[in-house]
């Protein structure tokens, strides 16, 4: 019965992703198949005859922000694209394994919430929870801590599937161990990634050419940024006064949108040796002229807006209002502002391109994701007889979610609804083959944050990196040699 139910299910499911998803030619859009025109129903490797007798699976989440309240479960189907994907996502697992995947979210915006809680959990002993999926630089930091089993222990988690981040896995795994996981289970490593938004309609006003044309020839770096922002200032009110009503070639804010530019920029901060031991790599000098570049950008070319932190720490409603309403040329947000309704709602188009380069020498567009995308991993007090169920619960989450929750949501919802716009499909997926995973971002809160001094110059306004930087070395070997030989 269960199975007939899921069956029914998954059609319903189908019909309403596919349905009105023709191309623009007016073509259908196909469906994925093994190439001989049956559609492929599992990508992993589990064993059919798995049953774990109807036990719960319960998952420590966090809900208090759009981007992860449907990452581990929601409560019916709607017709939704992601939500109806995510629903069938877990009854096909119960089915496949028996099991029934269970949500306990905490309301709570923020996000060391989950942690203190697993936290207090672990060190009792007790069995509340069966997987934690939190924010990535906070969990992480708790893993040091000794909260979570090691994954490469289980039996049928396979990391080295392609619906696991492998570059994840390559950054934060460490003498064969590793701790948290990540990748097509989280939406959240699509949604918090940073881009660059242009008004179309804008650039076509001042007789540029679309950033779409500066990404294909290899143009699209600071520099050439910095060099078209100036022309679309504007003195709305007539106060002669910069400020939040006038119109500008680019707005963001000195915080969070200022850490783009360790990956945009290819600026490694932190990296494995020889010997697969974390060391400080920094190049300062790289950094000091990007900047310079970013000084220049923010401060001289006389087009930029830098938006105030709200009461939240963060910039990101102003930033967004401000380019919905026409008010900015471009500007840098993460990939889920487009499913919000003041970009859908906007009455001008939009496009959607990779941060730009540091300069067009660098090889390739770096995307960095914000870091608090979310990763899964084992409570170190669950019991033992359990590591099975949870470790292939946790392996099929992750295949079914690539299988249909990933087209779902980047194919289907961000591709088809939210911008009918074929280029920026192909912008799309130039960042999102570029994502950097860089250990002094996602071990942040272990190590202090390093990557928060570009914040702290920027907000100066001075090239301060020999100060902020210039005796970091020593100091930072030596938070890592700590961290990591405990």
């Amino acid at each position: 019965m269960k199975k007939f139910l899921a069956l029914l299910l998954l059609l319903a499911t189908l019909i309403s992703l596919f349905a009105g998803c023709a191309l623009e030619d007016g073509s259908e859009q196909g469906s994925e198949n093994d190439g001989e025109g049956t559609k492929q129903e599992q990508l992993d490797k589990l064993p059919s005859d798995l049953d774990y007798d109807g036990e719960d699976v319960v998952v420590l989440n966090r809900t208090a922000q759009n981007y992860n309240r449907d990452e581990i479960a929601v409560p019916e189907l709607n017709t939704e694209p992601v939500n109806d994907a995510m629903f069938n996502r877990n009854l096909t697992i119960g089915d496949r394994l028996n099991v029934n995947i269970v949500s306990h979210s905490m309301d709570d915006p923020d996000p060391f919430a989950v942690i203190t809680e697993i936290e207090r959990v672990v060190k009792a002993g007790g069995q509340d929870y069966d997987l934690l999926a939190g924010a990535c630089y906070v969990t992480l930091a708790s893993a040091l801590r000794g909260t979570f089993y090691d994954l490469s222990d289980l039996e049928y988690l396979d990391l080295e599937q392609d619906y696991w981040m492998q570059d994840y896995n390559e950054s934060i795994s460490m003498d064969g161990e590793q701790y948290t996981a990540t990748g097509a289970i989280a939406l959240s490593t699509y949604r918090l990634a940073m881009l660059t938004l242009f008004n179309k309609e804008m650039f076509e006003d001042q007789g540029l050419p679309s950033l779409y044309e500066a990404v294909q020839k290899n143009e699209w770096t600071l520099d050439y940024q910095a060099s078209i922002v100036r022309g679309f200032y504007q003195d709305m009110n007539g106060n002669a006064v910069r400020d939040e009503e006038d119109l500008y070639g680019f707005v963001t804010s000195s915080s969070l949108n200022t850490d783009v530019y360790w990956s945009a920029c290819d600026i490694p901060m932190i990296q494995k040796n020889a010997d697969g031991e974390y060391v400080w790599t920094m190049d300062t000098g790289k950094l000091s002229d990007t900047v310079d570049k970013l000084l220049y950008l923010y401060y001289e070319s006389s087009g930029t807006y830098l938006c105030q932190l709200d009461q939240n720490d963060t910039a990101q409603p102003g930033i967004r209002k401000m380019f919905a309403e026409g008010r900015a040329a471009m500007t840098t947000l993460r990939l889920m502002a487009a499913e919000l309704d003041e970009l859908r709602n906007m009455p001008q188009q939009y496009g959607i391109v990779p941060m730009p380069k540091y300069d067009a020498n660098q090889k390739e567009y770096g995307t960095q994701m914000h870091d608090q995308f979310t990763v899964f991993c084992i409570p170190s007090s669950v019991d033992y007889g359990k590591l099975e169920m949870i470790g292939a619960t946790l392996e099929a989450m992750a295949s079914e979610s690539e299988r249909t929750v990933k087209p779902a949501y980047y194919e289907i919802a961000i591709k088809r609804k939210y911008m009918s716009d074929p280029v920026a499909w192909e912008m799309l997926d130039i960042a999102f083959d570029n994502m950097v995973i860089d250990p002094g971002v996602v071990y942040a809160d272990a190590l202090d944050y390093p990557h928060h001094k570009l914040r702290s110059i920027m907000e100066s306004k001075q090239n301060a990196v020999a100060s902020q930087f210039g005796s970091i070395e020593k100091s930072v070997n030596r938070q890592l040699k700590r961290l990591f030989s405990q």
